[in-house]
């Protein structure tokens, strides 16, 4: 008894807290926000993180609301045991490493695989299988489709590129070679035609390091049949033609062929990076490479993408490409008007290697990417940037800082987890909720600041902390659900729609820049996590394993260029299949070619495989 009431009294003096420093801060901004916001100004936020400390107007509201709080309260005007937040938690532990690893193995390995493709290899689905539940405010607003998102509309579920490289790469570092080995092997089907669909020989002139015709990888795919070069039609979940999720690939790729000695493996990385540099290079003072290509093109540059590239380069020796990606993150930093310490997400998009920087949000990637990769190791960038992420927004219209506190109001079974408050970051500055795939990365680049920069004794007491409350989130999660689930905000895409961040199912983890993360188990976050665990067991470690980061290099280096193509599809023989429409009666009266385009679209009126 004399705990809870302890428990009770703790939990009602952090709600106070809570309030009154919100108060006064925001009053505090209100009337001078100069003195509050420094950021605004461009300047540091200093050493000064004690709430009374700053202006003699901030000391004064912050009194006068902590003595108005204690009126209310013994006057007994305001029930505050009422409106405690959050509700008493259940308690989850924390998985140790082993138990958390051997969890993620078990759900990565009996994720839902596609069947079509040969020699067993298959990508991952992305979110499922089914949800965890959207909470008990009723079916319009809280009941999530089943098995996965959007399967009302399109009856097959997402395979998203990303994730499923992310997921190699986890499964490479721990040692599950073969498992890893089914998703590249469904990777490279995917990116080199068959004999039966090439599209035409390469030239001499455009040979390849394996040299085969490679076609990039659409974003997402389904569990439907479809072939390398499809970017529409049943089997394609999402057909834009990505700069970042392709240099993903190439890393999972290289990660691989370093772990194995494979050259093979290693040639297909090299086939990514020179089709990547060929399509999507910018010459201007910015330099980089572009985001997407045909055929959905679009010019933007963005910083997250120049970072997989920079990442991808480095691995594979490239110095030039990497120092193309490197020069465009660099012009990244102040480009935001409403966060100038930081980096802005990337360029505009109405011409050909645009170099305008619109009105965007900090993404969080943005940050913490960039500082595993080491694109751009500028200490001073660095504090700046750490420092700007490690904020928590007063309110919900505040711009300023990705860190945030949801509660699971949901919980797992049998009501594991329901009440948990848990720490970890939206996905960019206009978002609202936390996204887990992101808080896993976070918290492993805030383990690496700690040990490879020396920030000021404050941000360095900071990023411990919340390095440490977002380890044991991303550990408590696991023991909850059995994987890591990309929100633990319920509500459905109805909720979403509403756009009420105030609700207690507002429909996930909104990005803040066009979609939302519900309640399902999620491929990217759980490998995210699988991979910080690797870097480290704990948050207070006092080393670190550079060799789980996958923006490192690996470990062991690639094997060098040479001949080997036995993971590859044979070449297309001399004479082989055409792509122009008049080679086939159903196209015939188009123009050019058909099967494949030039954008490498197979038309309706194609022989199927």
């Amino acid at each position: 008894r004399l705990q809870k009431r302890a428990t009770h009294a703790a939990r009602l003096a952090l709600h106070l807290f809570s309030m009154f420093e919100s108060i006064s801060s925001l009053l505090s901004r209100v009337l001078n926000p100069s003195l509050s916001e420094p950021l605004l100004a461009g300047k540091s936020r200093g050493t000064c993180r004690d709430i009374t400390c700053g202006s003699p107007l901030r000391v004064a509201l912050s009194v006068c609301v902590l003595v108005l709080v204690g009126i209310i309260t013994a006057c007994g005007l305001i029930n505050w045991t009422g409106m405690m937040w959050p509700p008493a938690a259940t308690g989850v532990r924390l998985c140790e490493q082993d138990e958390c690893l051997r969890t993620i193995d078990a759900f990565l390995l009996n994720q839902p695989r596609q069947t079509f493709l040969k020699n067993s290899a298959g990508l991952m689905q992305t979110f499922g299988p089914d949800s965890i539940g959207g909470g008990p405010c009723g079916d319009e607003k809280c009941k999530l489709v089943e098995p996965c998102p959007n399967y009302q509309q399109t009856p097959h579920c997402r395979y998203d590129v990303y994730d499923n490289a992310l997921a190699a790469i986890y499964l490479t570092k721990r040692g599950k070679l073969e498992e890893a080995r089914h998703v590249l092997d469904a990777f490279i089907q995917l990116l080199y035609p068959a004999p039966a669909d090439s599209r035409r020989q390469l030239s001499d002139s455009n040979a390849s390091a394996s040299k085969r015709q490679l076609l990039l990888l659409a974003a997402s795919y389904t569990d439907a049949p479809t072939w390398a070069g499809a970017y529409q039609g049943t089997g394609v979940a999402d057909g834009a033609v990505d700069t970042g999720n392709n240099a993903w690939v190439g890393m999972a790729f290289a990660h691989f062929a370093a772990a194995s000695g494979e050259e093979c493996y290693a040639s297909v990385a090299r086939d990514i990076l020179l089709e990547l540099r060929t399509a999507t290079s910018c010459d201007d003072e910015l330099k980089g490479f572009a985001a997407r290509l045909a055929p959905y093109p679009h010019f933007y540059r963005s910083t997250e993408h120049n970072t997989d590239m920079f990442a991808l380069s480095s691995m594979l020796n490239a110095s030039t490409a990497a120092e193309q990606a490197r020069t465009f993150v660099h012009g990244m930093f102040g480009g935001v008007a409403q966060a100038p310490a930081t980096y802005a997400t990337g360029t505009a998009d109405s011409e050909k290697c645009d170099a305008d920087i619109p009105l965007a949000p900090v993404a969080v990637d943005t940050v913490f990417w960039n500082l595993l990769s080491s694109v751009d190791p500028v200490a001073s960038r660095k504090q700046a940037s750490v420092d700007f992420a490690l904020t928590e927004p007063m309110n919900e219209a505040d711009l300023l800082g990705l860190w945030s506190i949801d509660v699971d109001r949901i919980g797992g079974k049998d009501g594991l987890g329901v009440g948990e408050v848990l720490f970890g970051f939206r996905f960019t500055s206009w978002g609202h909720g936390i996204q887990w795939e992101n808080t896993a990365s976070g918290a492993m680049a805030l383990l690496h600041y700690r040990k490879y920069f020396s920030p000021p004794e404050d941000l360095g007491a900071l990023v411990a902390e919340r390095a440490k409350r977002a380890h044991n989130s991303l550990r408590k999660l696991l023991v909850t659900y059995g994987c890591v689930p990309a929100s633990v905000l319920g509500g459905n895409i109805n909720a979403w729609i509403d756009n009420d961040h105030s609700a207690d199912f507002p429909g996930g983890s909104d990005t803040g820049i066009g979609w939302t993360y519900l309640r399902y188990p999620h491929v990217a976050a759980t490998a995210w996590t699988g991979l910080l665990l690797l870097y480290a067991a704990e948050a207070s470690a006092a080393s670190v394993d550079e060799n789980a980061n996958p923006f490192a290099p690996p470990r062991h280096p690639l094997p060098p260029p040479g001949k080997d193509s036995t993971c590859l599809p044979p070449p297309m023989p001399s004479g082989g299949p055409t792509a122009a429409c008049s080679t086939y009666a159903t196209c015939r009266g188009l123009m050019g070619d058909c099967c494949p385009t030039d954008e490498g679209v197979r038309l309706g009126c194609c022989p199927s495989r």
